[in-house]
């Protein structure tokens, strides 16, 4: 049974199993986004930007405000 977790994002309460936040939208920060924050940390930022516009369909102004936000 999947545990209850606070976004970090908008304070909601998200289910462990869950991709996204259903209030707010935001992508689980776990270690699924790791790959993204080494891109970041590679200097890689574009390429960090089109991973996350891949894994969740959002447009290009929300995935760089949630790289941005790493």
């Amino acid at each position: 049974m999947p545990n209850l977790e606070i976004c970090k994002c908008c304070g909601g309460k998200v289910s462990s199993e869950a991709r996204t936040c259903p209030h707010c939208g935001q992508p689980d920060p776990s270690e699924e986004w790791g790959q993204v924050r080494s891109m970041i940390r590679e200097g890689k930022k574009i390429q960090a930007i089109k991973l996350v516009r891949e894994r969740t369909g959002w447009d290009l102004a929300k995935a760089i405000q949630f790289v941005d936000s790493l």
